[in-house]
């Protein structure tokens, strides 16, 4: 029985691949969606090597080692993430600052020894997979380090240039990037902009951006393939996207949607909080701004407008605020530093949830079925908050220009009528409803990635063909061409059957003529 025991656990070793994940974005928000499958990996019997800035830091996973790269924070919050759109500003603006945070992370990571010692040594590491954030390409380049298969992970939705990586159609009118206002049922005007936007990001993207990138990528992984041509070399992309909170849009074979993967099985609360929400006879709004928009750092008139309104409703209210102290709080409202969010909204009485609009967030209230209030921020919260407004799920408010009086009757509005409550339920069945978890669909489709060596036959021809031969215009021209030459050579026929028959009547006329006078 040992024996036999000893052959499965090596037949089990010898299946096991080694993978190294590298999850960039220092935002909690990004990597509790990578977290499960580095886990559930290191799990099935893959080595798995992580570069990211929150390691789970789990004794019990001998199969995964992390290299921590917290200290990233602090380089991010350098840019001043956390008030990113406390103030008006242009997505251009936004992209440009969100842009300089990267570069200046993606920097101080690769700078990193453990990850410096990965990069110089990197003939006696072996690794069959790689696991990336698919957002900054710069991150590519380990690909061609240790020359292996590459699986793109995305938090987000994917920008038109990664979409075009992996040959995914981007219609502008139909699917305009996730960084705009609006998502779906686009007027003449934000057709316009949508399609002008993506035009310049594309632009900009090559002018601009990928110079920088290039210049960080030569620095850190020497000479290896550009970056552009690193991101068409993926075997497919999982990305955290459903179809309650996404355009239905053609998809290749290579696009993996995934959604809740980081909704953890509901777990007691603390007994405090218990207490708190059950004698909630009227009910709880439940106010988070999520991880990257901190309450303590809001403009004071905004604040006092939150707390102005909530002292007029009958409801308790929790807000997640980081500070311990807030001046003049009403006497329902209840503040915390941090707050078990997943159990939370779980909680009968909780009955509104107050949200920047992010995905994870938006996940978590659609899946416990509570009517949501967005105030988006910067991102994609604007494009998640116009969605879900669009299917009747949510309200919204501009965080720069609304009043007290709107925020209150927006709040009463969403408990007091059933609609919302209906609409969010109908969106976590459309949502929760699919044939295996989010979890077990991506490591499926990691380990079919490796069973495959790659899986080269999911890669769709068009990301190879020129992009005049992909949108036809090669074809078109040709046939132009070869129209204009037949109108070209028909209309000289005519004129040439014309003086033909004009010399013919003419030559007849002047016989005539001569027959006469004789």
């Amino acid at each position: 029985m040992f024996g036999l025991l000893l052959l499965c656990a090596l037949v089990s070793a010898s299946n096991g691949a080694r993978i190294l994940g590298v999850f960039m974005t220092p935002s909690y928000s990004h990597q509790v969606v990578f977290q499960p499958i580095w886990k559930e990996l290191s799990l099935r019997g893959h080595e798995v090597t992580v570069l990211t800035p929150n390691p789970l830091k789990d004794p019990t996973l001998t199969n995964l080692t992390e290299i921590d790269l917290s200290f990233s924070y602090a380089t991010w919050n350098n840019y001043s993430i956390a008030t990113l759109g406390s103030k008006e500003h242009s997505t251009s603006e936004e992209l440009k600052k969100l842009t300089e945070a990267y570069l200046a992370v993606t920097e101080v990571q690769l700078s990193h020894p453990e990850v410096q010692e990965l990069l110089r040594n990197n003939t006696h590491y072996e690794f069959d997979l790689l696991l990336v954030e698919f957002l900054w390409p710069v991150m590519y380049g380990f690909k061609d380090i240790f020359n292996c298969p590459m699986v793109g992970i995305a938090s987000l939705g994917l920008t038109a240039t990664a979409n075009e990586a992996i040959g995914n159609p981007s219609n502008p009118a139909l699917d305009p990037e996730f960084t705009l206002p609006f998502s779906m049922n686009l007027s003449f005007k934000e057709r316009v902009i949508s399609t002008i936007f993506q035009f310049l990001f594309k632009v900009g993207a090559q002018v601009s951006l990928r110079p920088k990138m290039e210049k960080i990528k030569q620095k850190f992984f020497g000479d290896i393939r550009r970056t552009e041509v690193l991101a068409k070399d993926v075997s497919l992309v999982i990305v955290n996207s459903n179809l309650a909170l996404q355009n239905v849009k053609p998809l290749v074979p290579a696009f993996i949607d995934i959604s809740g993967i980081h909704i953890k099985p509901k777990k007691p609360l603390p007994n405090d909080l218990q207490k708190y929400l059950d004698s909630a006879k009227e009910g709880v709004i439940y106010f988070s701004l999520g991880s990257n928009v901190k309450s303590e750092l809001l403009p004071k008139e905004q604040i006092d407008k939150f707390m102005n309104a909530f002292a007029k409703l009958p409801y308790k209210v929790l807000w997640k605020f980081e500070n311990e102290h807030l001046p003049n709080k009403p006497k329902n409202v209840e503040i915390k530093k941090w707050l078990p969010q997943q159990d939370l909204l779980h909680h009968p009485n909780v009955k509104l949830f107050i949200t920047q609009g992010g995905l994870q967030s938006l996940d978590e209230a659609i899946h416990n079925e509570v009517p949501i209030l967005t105030i988006p921020f910067f991102g994609d919260q604007r494009y998640n908050s116009h969605h879900l407004v669009q299917s009747g799920g949510a309200l919204s408010i501009d965080f720069h220009s609304f009043t007290e009086e709107e925020f209150k009757e927006k709040i009463v509005e969403l408990i007091s009528n059933p609609k919302y409550k209906e609409k969010i339920t109908k969106l976590s069945k459309i949502a929760s409803d699919q044939p295996m978890s989010a979890l077990e669909k991506a490591v499926w489709w990691i380990e079919y990635v490796i069973r495959h060596d790659g899986a080269e036959h999911l890669r769709y021809a068009g990301i190879d063909m020129p992009f005049y031969q992909y949108f036809l215009l090669d074809v078109i021209a040709f046939l132009l061409a070869t129209l204009a030459l037949t109108v070209y050579i028909l209309r000289r026929i005519m004129k040439h059957v014309v003086l033909s028959y004009n010399f013919a009547l003419n030559s007849m006329a002047r016989l005539s003529g001569k027959s006469h006078a004789e």
